[in-house]
C-alpha cells in the first residue's frame, strides 16, 4: 500500500511539472516572453498534478469507454479548478485567475471552453501518456523511489511556505499602499478645503463691505478708510494662518508621496513573479492599491 502512495506521489510532481511546461508554452506563445506561471517559485503548477492522478485514479476503470472517460474527465477538473480558485480566495482574499468574461462560466472560476479542453487532454493523458509515465515510475526500485519522493516533498514544502510568505508580505505592502493612498486623499480634501476656505472668507468681507457701504453709504462715509483698513489685516491674518496650514498639510502630503515611492521601489522579487504570472489576479481588500504596484512593475519594464 506505502508503495503505491509513494508511486501516486511521484506521478504527481511529473504531471504537475508537465503542467508547469504547458503553462509556460502557452504564455510564451500569448505574450512573446517567458514567464514563470504558476502559484509556487519552482517549476510546479499543483493543481495539474492533483487534476491527473485524481482523473486517473477515478477514471482508469474506465478508459476503453471514450464518452464516458470525456464526460468524467470533462467535470472532475471543471470541480477541481473551482475548488482550487474558490479555496485560494478565500485562504488569500484574492481571486488568482478570472474567466468572468469568457463565455458559460461559474463564478469566475471555471468556464466551458477551457473545461472542455481539459477533459479532452485527460482523455488523452490517461489512455496514452499515463501508461507510459507509470511503467517508467513502476521500473524504479522501491528505496530510489522512497528518496525521490522525499526530496521533492522536501523542496515542494519548503517553496509552499517560501509562496505563502512571499504572498502575505504582498498583501501588506497593498495594505500599507492602500493606508497611504487614502492619507493622501484625505489630506488632498483638506488642502483644498483650505484653500477655498481662503478664497470664500475673502469673497464674504468684500460682500460685507459692498453691503455696509451700500447701506449706510452717508453714515460712515468717514469710515470707509478705517474698514478697509481692517478688512484687509483680517484677511492678513486669515491669510497667513491659512498659508500655515496649507503648508503643513502640504508637507504630509509630499511625506506620504515618498512613502508611496519608498513602497513601490521596495525589493519584491516573488512578489513581480506571482504578479507577473497571474495577470488577472484581484485582491478582495486592496484593488486599487494592486492596480498600483501593478503599473509601477509596467512601467519599470518599458523603462
Amino acid at each position: 500500500m506505502i508503495w503505491e502512495v509513494l508511486h501516486y506521489v511521484l506521478l504527481f510532481f511529473i504531471y504537475a511539472c508537465l503542467g508547469w511546461g504547458c503553462e509556460v508554452a502557452f504564455a510564451a506563445f500569448k505574450h512573446g516572453e517567458f514567464v514563470n506561471r504558476g502559484f509556487l517559485n519552482g517549476p510546479l503548477c499543483p493543481i495539474y498534478g492533483f487534476g491527473v492522478v485524481g482523473v486517473v485514479l477515478a477514471l482508469m476503470p474506465v478508459k476503453d469507454d471514450l464518452w464516458l472517460l470525456y464526460l468524467g474527465s470533462f467535470l472532475l477538473t471543471t470541480l477541481i479548478e473551482f475548488v482550487a480558485g474558490l479555496a485560494l480566495e478565500r485562504i488569500f482574499h484574492a481571486r488568482w485567475w478570472d474567466y468572468s468574461n469568457t463565455p458559460l462560466n461559474i463564478m469566475g472560476y471555471v468556464c466551458l471552453p477551457f473545461s472542455l479542453v481539459w477533459g479532452a487532454a485527460c482523455l488523452v493523458i490517461v489512455r496514452y501518456v499515463h501508461p507510459m509515465f507509470a511503467g517508467l515510475v513502476d521500473r524504479l526500485p522501491h528505496p530510489v523511489l522512497a528518496v525521490a519522493d522525499g526530496l521533492l516533498l522536501a523542496v515542494f514544502l519548503v517553496d509552499l511556505c517560501a509562496t505563502v510568505a512571499t504572498v502575505r508580505k504582498l498583501t501588506d505592502r497593498l495594505r500599507r499602499l492602500n493606508d497611504l493612498g487614502g492619507e493622501i486623499h484625505a489630506l488632498s480634501d483638506e488642502l483644498g478645503k483650505q484653500i477655498s476656505g481662503t478664497a470664500l472668507a475673502a469673497k464674504k468681507a468684500a460682500e460685507a463691505g459692498e453691503e455696509t457701504l451700500e447701506n449706510r453709504r452717508e453714515a460712515i462715509q468717514q469710515q470707509v478708510s478705517q474698514k478697509e483698513a481692517q478688512i484687509a489685516a483680517w484677511l492678513d491674518e486669515h491669510r497667513a494662518q491659512t498659508n500655515e496650514r496649507v503648508e503643513a498639510v502640504r508637507a504630509r502630503f509630499e511625506a506620504n508621496r515618498r512613502h508611496v515611492n519608498q513602497l513601490l521601489e521596495e525589493k519584491g522579487f516573488g512578489q513581480r513573479r506571482i504578479l507577473k504570472a497571474f495577470p488577472n489576479l484581484k485582491s478582495e481588500h486592496y484593488p486599487e492599491a494592486l492596480e498600483t504596484l501593478r503599473d509601477f512593475y509596467r512601467r519599470k519594464r518599458g523603462k
